[in-house]
């Protein structure tokens, strides 16, 4: 075998919690799962050439903390050599899934089962070492149109909706293993269910994933893009509409499969950078306007409670009260210049590359950094490595909305990051990408 040979193995793993475990992805469910509709995987995917190995990790999960991804690396260098710089973990964002991140008011995280995780991506990866065979890259983009932008203007107010005048990436990447596996990558929020499902649920790329591999027969694994402001056409549905975006997917990457191009050449490579975004200095009026909103919200508690409701219904007022106390905190401590650590990660599969970013990256980053790599193709993965909440450009900020106004409140950090970040994530991006490219 030639020493250049790229060989890779792929294996599986049911990471599916039992009924119960507290969900993630929305506030304001009333219970934990209630039941199981469809299995929630794990694939890993291991690429070889001589004697270097890199891996990617795809899991349908909401997301992890970097805490957790580390954890994940370590696993895999201590039992397989694959080194921990050269492990992507991507995770699919599905809203009908375990809670596997903090967030606030969703529910409480189960450790053991984030350790059952841990242990199945890392056995996974030891299989698909294992099974580790020659294999050709080849790639096709295909037209796919599961979503649309939902950053709509309503009566003056920047609201989740639909905009068919924003940006969206319509398509899809993919990528084919030889006969090893299938990776394919679209950028769509999988919230095609919404806060009233309480089964557990894989959503529209789990459907997807099913299909190609019964007719493929060999596995599948989804990555998701730059979806922060993508949802589905069909949100707001149910299952029915998850099996029929799960089939619109699953064809147009059959036909990229049938027209797929063989890339040449390539090496195996990896490069990252943990870049320190700017967080936003608490205002100086804030203070007083955090006071008050504690005051109200400790007043719901106690009304919520008086009226015999249950813990359920104390969640979402608890965590908003839980943030505004420590909002509250930094303001008054005069906190300002505080950064949020954020990993960028450039995989080279061959003639390949994959662009990692630890969040919920705007379309805009794909739609500008995937065309103007000096690697082609380039596939950014959005939820990679971890996820510190909403990334938007930097022109959305003054508009406002969820992504930019509110969402940050629910994950870990209590500050969002700044429109300053924009600048810095799409240089250092380029960086890493220059130097994958010039070998350095």
């Amino acid at each position: 075998m030639a020493e250049d040979q790229l060989r890779a193995g792929c294996a599986s793993a049911d990471i599916t919690p039992p009924a119960g475990i507290h969900m993630g992805g929305y506030w304001g469910r009333r219970s934990g799962a209630i039941g199981i509709r469809d299995p929630l995987m794990a694939k890993v995917l291991v690429i070889a050439q001589g004697e270097e190995r890199v891996a990617l990790a795809a899991l349908d999960l909401v997301g992890l903390e970097a805490a957790a991804v580390q954890q994940f690396r370590a696993g895999m260098e201590g039992r397989v050599g694959i080194p921990a710089a050269g492990v992507m973990v991507c995770c699919s964002h599905t809203h009908a899934g375990p809670l596997t991140l903090p967030f606030r008011g969703m529910g409480d995280l189960d450790s053991a089962y984030l350790a059952r995780v841990q242990e199945a991506v890392v056995g996974a990866a030891v299989r698909a070492t294992d099974r580790l065979q020659p294999a050709r890259l080849s790639y096709c983009r295909v037209p796919a149109h599961l979503g649309i932008n939902r950053r709509q203007k309503r009566e003056g107010r920047m609201v989740i909706g639909s905009n068919p005048e924003g940006p969206v990436a319509d398509y899809a990447h993919v990528l084919r293993v030889g006969q090893v596996a299938t990776l394919f990558s679209h950028a769509c929020h999988p919230v095609i269910l919404g806060k009233g499902n309480h089964q557990l649920s894989a959503e529209f790329p789990g459907a997807a994933t099913r299909l190609l591999e019964a007719r493929t027969g060999r596995p599948a694994l989804f990555v998701n893009g730059a979806c922060g402001d993508i949802n589905p056409r069909l949100a707001h549905g149910g299952f029915d509409q998850v099996d029929q975006a799960g089939a619109e997917l699953a064809e147009a990457v059959l036909q990229g499969l049938d027209s797929a191009r063989e890339l040449e050449g390539g090496r195996l490579a990896c490069r990252s950078a943990r870049v320190p975004l700017p967080l936003m200095d608490p205002p100086p009026r804030l203070l007083a306007e955090v006071e008050k909103l504690g005051l109200q919200l400790k007043a719901e508690i106690h009304r919520i409670a008086e009226d015999g409701g249950d813990l359920w219904a104390q969640r979402v007022p608890r965590a908003r009260l839980e943030w505004a106390e420590a909002m509250r905190g930094l303001a008054r401590q005069g906190v300002s210049g505080q950064v949020q650590p954020f990993e960028i990660q450039a995989l080279q599969l061959g003639g390949a590359v994959l662009l990692g970013m630890e969040g919920e990256i705007f379309v805009r980053y794909q739609l500008d950094l995937e065309p103007a790599a000096p690697l082609q193709p380039a596939l950014l993965c959005g939820y990679a490595n971890g996820c510190i909440g909403y990334v938007p450009t930097a022109e959305e900020y003054p508009r406002g909305g969820y992504e930019v106004d509110e969402a940050y409140k629910v994950y870990p950090s209590v500050q969002m990051i700044g429109p300053e970040s924009e600048g810095m994530i799409k240089a250092a991006a380029a960086r890493l990408l220059e130097e994958l490219a010039s070998g350095r």
